[in-house]
């Protein structure tokens, strides 16, 4: 294979936007990727010919064994004064019994880290709950009555309260403990004879609204639950969204399900080891300041240290991998991401799906590639040459790669010799991610040192493996 470096470069580009799911034209647009990124439309253009577009899908398949479950509200305790509903995924059928069980169980860390929490006693038992003409009589163990002053007392039963009568099928709630009906409740004396429904309840424990998403900014790292010493295999940073995005979380699995909230670019969130697999996406659940909900896990990428990165030799022998491959002209699924690989060619990325990768080292396909001195809005544009993904592409890094002169980096942008700001040439949507510089200072003597080449290798880890997500090219030649 011919090892050169372009300088007129030619590229068709994709996107798709993550917050709001419109898909743009081919052309000049900064990506932002859809919540289903398995299914990609893509144009090419050969010249002298009109653009090719075509779709390819591939799919994902992560056996989950899981009860039907539906997302119902129990309501805790805000600050010690007020309560606020949160919302759970229980069990189906007995979604009310499996709420109280729910709150029994008390706030998430996430929740309670956010100044949330319950007065019901841990060890309180369900003994059993009927529905029946607008009444739920609900049979509770004699722990509920342990322990706390009468404002704990009334908030126990407030929350029990405010729970089951969210239901259309509960006006009013009768307490029993152990079986036997309730006359007066706990030491505190309160008189509980009668049927109870949640006014008897709003001088006491408030309800107040919880957090409106559509109202809010995204959810940044300060709103997060501390994360000090939880295992970096179960955190994830939210990734390949752009800086004026959000990445949408949702109360279920799939783009159909309400948002429940959003978050900010770069944020690390806890996941809860849940996965479903929605058409061709993997959600996955995490801790929110709300609870516990899902986002789609093409969008976090995983959370390693630098210098862990730096020191990592599998990162080394993966360049030395994907090198190899381009040289025989392999598939290169073996060495990329599972979203497939992005390109940013002096200009916006362009994905290229794991479908477009098992030949696109043969592919004749050409495209139109900007240069740091043709953009696609420049008049000349058009006229450029086209070219392959390996001529554009593969052979530039090998070439660089392979130079005697090459300087290796990780997580540091490389000034050239012009003096360009090195930090630009990373877009935005990468910077969750650890990266390899690989810098060729130049060969020319006549040019002294300004026909430079770096190419950015952005890197995930994959069930632990590292994987390539992008290249990234930043180069000058005169």
């Amino acid at each position: 294979m011919k090892r050169f470096i372009p300088t007129l470069f030619v590229l068709a580009l994709l996107a798709t936007a993550c917050g709001n799911n419109d898909t743009g034209n081919a052309g000049p647009v900064t990506i932002a990727p859809s919540d289903d990124p398995s299914s990609v439309t893509t144009t090419s253009t050969v010249p002298g010919d009109k653009p090719v577009t075509t779709t390819t899908t591939t799919t994902t398949t992560v056996p989950i064994d899981r009860a039907d479950q539906v997302f119902t509200q129990i309501y805790l305790v805000r600050d010690g004064v007020t309560a606020q509903a949160v919302v759970r995924a229980v069990d189906t059928p007995d979604v009310a019994a499996n709420a109280i069980r729910a709150l029994i169980a008390g706030p998430t860390d996430a929740e309670a880290d956010n100044d949330l929490s319950t007065a019901l006693p841990s060890d309180t038992l369900l003994l059993g709950l009927t529905i029946e003409g607008g009444l739920a009589t609900i049979d509770l163990s004699r722990e509920f009555e342990s322990g706390g002053g009468s404002f704990a007392i009334l908030s126990r039963l407030a929350q029990v309260v405010y729970t089951l009568t969210q239901y259309d099928s509960v006006d009013e709630v009768l307490f029993h403990l152990d079986g036997q009906p309730v006359e007066v409740f706990s030491g505190e004396g309160v008189v509980l004879g009668d049927p109870v429904d949640g006014s008897d309840y709003t001088t006491i424990l408030p309800i107040i609204a919880g957090p409106d998403p559509s109202d809010s900014e995204a959810w940044t790292q300060a709103d997060i639950a501390d994360l000090t010493g939880v295992d970096p295999s179960s955190l994830g940073r939210v990734a390949l969204v752009t800086e004026d995005d959000v990445l949408n979380v949702r109360v279920a699995p799939g783009t159909g399900s309400a948002i429940i909230g959003s978050l900010a670019p770069g944020v690390v969130v806890e996941l809860t080891g849940l996965e479903q697999v929605e058409g061709s996406s993997v959600w996955v659940q995490v801790e929110t300041p709300v609870g516990q909900f899902w986002l789609n896990r093409h969008f976090l990428a995983a959370v390693v240290r630098p210098v862990d990165f730096s020191e990592d030799p599998a990162v080394t022998d993966l360049l030395e991998e994907f090198t190899a491959m381009v040289v025989d002209d392999g598939d290169l699924r073996l060495v990329t991401s599972q979203r497939g690989l992005f390109v940013s060619h002096h200009g916006e990325p362009i994905r290229f799906s794991p479908d477009d990768l098992s030949t696109i080292l043969t592919d004749p396909t050409t495209y139109q590639w900007p240069s740091n001195a043709l953009g696609p809005d420049s008049p000349e544009f058009e006229q450029i040459p086209g070219r392959t993904f390996s001529e554009a592409v593969a052979d530039s890094f090998v070439s660089v790669y392979d130079d005697p002169d090459t300087e290796l980096s990780t997580n540091e942008p490389i000034a050239g010799g012009n003096g360009r700001i090195p930090e630009a040439a990373i877009p935005f949507v990468f910077e969750s991610f650890n990266y390899v510089g690989v810098y060729d200072s130049g060969d020319d003597p006549q040019f002294d040192g300004l026909d430079w080449t770096t190419w950015y290798v952005s890197v995930d880890y994959e069930n632990g493996v590292p994987v390539i997500v992008a290249l990234i090219i930043d180069q000058w030649a005169p």
